[in-house]
């Protein structure tokens, strides 16, 4: 198994175990509002499922990014590792609930 596959497995495995995780506070939260707990503990709860899924999703946008989006790119190019930086900041800020860059549109311009 070549490097790079046992690094991409290696990482799926970590996305898996965070949703195995965030499947649980899930069910937590259920729990939680069958047994009648305050509103400000469960949204709290709530906030910190929200806080991780935006993590898993910024794994798997980086994982996109890296052997989807750069796929065809010349690996050792320093154009391509910066493009790599970019998209993947960029995926950072995107994923702000309700964000928007105030930039026009590629089609309005």
């Amino acid at each position: 198994m070549s490097e790079a596959k046992a690094t991409t497995d290696e990482a799926l495995r970590g996305v898996a175990t965070r949703l195995r995780r965030i499947e649980g506070q899930v069910q937590g939260l259920q729990r939680m509002l069958d047994s009648g707990r305050e509103c400000e503990e469960v949204l709290t709860q709530i906030m910190a499922v929200r806080s991780s899924l935006d993590q898993v999703g910024l794994l798997l946008m980086e994982r996109h990014i890296e052997q989807c989006v750069l796929r065809d790119f010349p690996a050792d190019a320093q154009a391509t590792k910066d493009l790599g930086d970019v998209l993947k900041s960029w995926a950072r800020f995107g994923l702000v609930p309700g964000a928007r860059s105030g930039l026009p549109q590629a089609d309005q311009a």
